[in-house]
């Protein structure tokens, strides 16, 4: 054997093989950025409320008459 068939064999075999694996991991990631929000972008997203059950939800109701919530982390209740 010569020496560049000893390095491509105990250098190039391996460094592919971690290469794979990036790829595979980082891959998707590396060629496409997700769009989503992060802290310190202006959010230019529409609202959304994410309810868990919506069939639970009584859209028929009235809504509360000028009930104002009160409590939370100042500890005014």
């Amino acid at each position: 054997m010569t020496i560049v068939e000893t390095v491509l064999v105990f250098v190039g075999i391996p460094a592919g093989i971690v290469a794979v694996l990036v790829f595979g991991v980082y891959g998707k990631t590396l060629l496409h950025q997700p769009n989503r929000y992060r802290p310190g972008k202006a959010w230019t997203y529409p609202p959304a409320w994410y309810v868990a059950h919506p069939d639970a939800l009584d859209t028929h109701a009235a809504p509360a008459a000028s009930v104002t919530a009160v409590g939370g982390a100042s500890g005014e209740w």
